[in-house]
């Protein structure tokens, strides 16, 4: 950044020992400039700043060109200028799918509404840059049955290739021909999965509100894992959204 203050302030203490070169004495050049000697060392020594008046002065009571001031701050506008950012590797974007409807956090209960079943057709497309450099989908999640992703909020998912490597007690999305979960899975055997809540509400009964899923593994079509969570408290543009992947 071209500081003009420092340039003059230089170019004026350099005027000034020049003048004293000629033989000319401090108390003169501060008395023809109307200053006392301290005020012209506190400026050589920085403690003051050689103003545009107190420099346009001496210039004047001296028959100093100004031009050259001038030229100098022109100077150091030109090497500024010349200075270029380094290059950036380009990175683009990373658009993943945003679907809709699928994405309930828990199996139908009496305390839930329906589940919305509807064509994965039906997304917008969210960039997530290098946040989630491994995302490979994103849907919108609804319910309160895990409390630390709040309703209505994105979860950004990692499709899983291997269905049978799971990490057991990790929160994943699991898609059945029916449904979309959000749940904590753990081991159910041979033929099942189960799915776990972490909202350990109760009912007055004493039971959970949000029982545990046992989810049929031949009935999934697809799992992924929850990489994390993206809440808009603000704004709607937290991460774009766009309808087509441009």
């Amino acid at each position: 950044m071209l500081n003009i203050a420092n340039i003059r302030q230089e170019w004026f203490v350099e005027q000034v020992e020049s003048l004293k070169s000629k033989g000319i004495p401090y108390n003169e050049i501060a008395s023809r400039i109307d200053v006392k000697p301290q005020y012209l060392n506190a400026i050589k020594s920085g403690k003051r700043n050689a103003s545009e008046k107190i420099t346009a002065k001496l210039c004047k009571a001296f028959e100093i060109n100004h031009n050259e001031l001038l030229n100098r701050i022109s100077s150091h506008q030109s090497e500024i200028s010349e200075v270029r950012e380094p290059n950036q590797p380009f990175k683009p974007s990373k658009k993943i799918p945003l679907s809709y409807g699928t994405a309930k956090d828990s199996a139908p209960s009496a305390e839930s509404d329906e589940v919305k079943t509807e064509t994965p057709y039906e997304c917008e497309w969210i960039d997530v840059g290098d946040l989630f450099q491994d995302a490979t989908s994103a849907v919108r999640h609804y319910g309160d049955s895990m409390i630390e992703y709040p309703s209505g909020s994105i979860l950004i998912l990692k499709q899983v290739v291997d269905p049978s490597i799971i990490v057991w007690g990790r929160n994943y999305y699991i898609e059945t021909k029916d449904l979309g979960i959000t749940k904590r899975l753990q081991d159910g055997g041979k033929d099942h999965v189960i799915g776990y809540s972490s909202n350990e509400k109760k009912s007055p009964d004493g039971r959970l509100v949000h029982e545990p899923v046992k989810i049929p593994k031949k009935s999934i079509q697809r799992i992924s894992l929850v990489l994390g969570c993206v809440t808009n408290e603000f704004s709607r543009s937290a991460i774009p959204v766009t309808a087509k992947p441009v």
